[in-house]
C-alpha cells in the first residue's frame, strides 16, 4: 500500500501530536479496528510502538491511502482494541 499526505498537514500534525505521517507504516494495520464514516474517511485504531494511536485516512482507489491525521488514541478509543 502506498501512503500519501499533504506536506503542510504532515508538519502541522507533527507539531501538534509529535507523530509523523512518514511513520504510519509502523502502525499496527493488521490488528487495527476500522471505523468507516459517512464522509468516506476511515478511523483506524491500533497499536503503534509502545502505545495506541489513531490514523484517519481516505482511500485513493485500491492502490493508495491519503493520511489525514495521526494521533495518540484517547482512553475511550484504547478500550476498542482487543
Amino acid at each position: 500500500m502506498i501512503f500519501v499526505c499533504d506536506e503542510v498537514k504532515r508538519l502541522a500534525n507533527l507539531d501538534k501530536y509529535g507523530l509523523d505521517f512518514a511513520d504510519v507504516m509502523f502502525f499496527g494495520w493488521e490488528t487495527a479496528v476500522l471505523e468507516p464514516s459517512h464522509s468516506g474517511r476511515v478511523k483506524a485504531i491500533g497499536y503503534y510502538r509502545d502505545g495506541t494511536a489513531v490514523v484517519i485516512y481516505a482511500g485513493l482507489g485500491s492502490e493508495a491511502i491519503s493520511i489525514i491525521s495521526f494521533r495518540p488514541a484517547s482512553p475511550k478509543e484504547r478500550r476498542r482494541l482487543p
